[in-house]
């Protein structure tokens, strides 16, 4: 008898003590009035939603855990328990316990605070983005919560002339606690948007993703404007990345013996979409080689030769035509030619 007395005498200080040091609350643990078997509410997570949801349970009340779009409670149901916390005047002083199904059915003890969490974690720092790909690791807290899963990546918004983007088809299926989403066969410097839902229509994880740059594609048109005695060319557009310069190679070689007379290396801004050309004697020749400059570097190079006219040839002013006999009419009986008169071949080559 002794004996038992003062087991209960330490049990009754243990409980004291554990009470001043808060440790109900860290157990989710509540002394419940003598004669009484019941839990109150629980002071969980505030965004905790609880059905049915009082003040007061009985035992082995069941309630229904959720939380708000995107999140997902640690457990989805709950029950009120009771333990004894010891023995006053022969008769036991009950203490609330919550207790939870666990994954497998199971009834345990909840330990901590059940609170509100991510369903879906997706770190920003694991993205791998590409000129025609995108990556991202992610990872599902609750197995349950994540079956059904699917990824699926879109244009951010409709393409346009002269940069048109093919839509990507079709959704990717996830499947157990972790994996990878793959947006694969892009276009360079395109804006794509990358969800994660979770049926019927529950959105997890959105991002805008904008791909890297490419290096441009070949210019189309070079040509050699007699008038300027300038190339010009047809700008390139920013489809694959911002075009930030052209870059020029122009070898000039004698007509005669096609010896190479200058050679010169150009990198010329974004903007600029002609060039005069380096004065050297008629008839030389001019190879060309012209790229498109983005951030990833030079693109397809166009190559083409231009020649200028023969320095032999007998120079024409501008605006002389030869006319034929039969332009002129006999029945008038003469006539009158507009001249102009041509500079001599000495004066000419000066």
């Amino acid at each position: 008898m002794a004996l038992q007395t003062l087991a209960l005498k330490f049990l009754l200080v243990l409980a004291s003590l554990l009470s001043a040091h808060g440790q109900e609350e860290l157990f989710n643990i509540q002394i419940v009035p003598q004669g009484t078997e019941g839990c109150q509410r629980p002071p969980w997570d505030s965004r905790l939603q609880l059905l049915p949801d009082q003040k007061n349970y009985a035992k082995n009340d069941e309630v229904m855990l959720s939380c708000p779009e995107g999140l997902q409670p640690s457990f989805t149901h709950v029950k009120c328990s009771s333990q004894v916390q010891s023995i006053s005047l022969g008769k036991p002083v009950h203490r609330e316990v919550w207790t939870g199904r666990n994954s497998r059915g199971v009834w345990v003890r909840i330990q901590s605070s059940v609170e509100c969490s991510e369903v879906l974690r997706v770190d920003p720092e694991t993205f791998e983005i590409s000129s025609t790909s995108i990556k991202l690791n992610w990872s599902c807290r609750f197995a349950d919560a994540c079956q059904g899963m699917r990824a699926m990546c879109r244009l951010a918004a409709p393409s346009s002339p002269p940069c048109e983007a093919e839509e990507v088809k079709g959704e990717q299926m996830l499947h157990g606690q972790e994996g990878t989403v793959t947006c694969s066969s892009l276009q360079p410097f395109t804006e794509y948007s990358v969800t994660i839902d979770l049926p019927p229509n529950t959105t997890l994880f959105s991002w805008l993703f904008t791909t890297e740059q490419a290096v441009p594609d070949k210019p189309e048109k070079l040509w050699l404007d007699p008038e300027r005695g300038s190339l010009r060319w047809n700008s390139l557009p920013p489809c694959n990345g911002e075009i930030i310069g052209y870059q020029l190679s122009i070898t000039a070689r004698d007509a005669g013996d096609s010896s190479v007379l200058e050679t010169e290396r150009l990198r010329l801004n974004g903007s600029v979409t002609e060039l005069r050309l380096p004065e050297h004697s008629r008839g030389s020749s001019y190879a060309v080689t012209i790229q498109g400059l983005t951030a990833a570097g030079a693109g397809a190079a166009l190559v083409k030769e231009f020649h200028t006219s023969n320095s032999s040839d007998t120079p024409r002013p501008q605006g002389i035509s030869c006319r034929s006999a039969r332009d002129i009419a006999a029945s008038q009986g003469t006539a009158v030619l507009s001249l102009s008169p041509i500079a001599r071949r000495s004066e000419a080559a000066r």
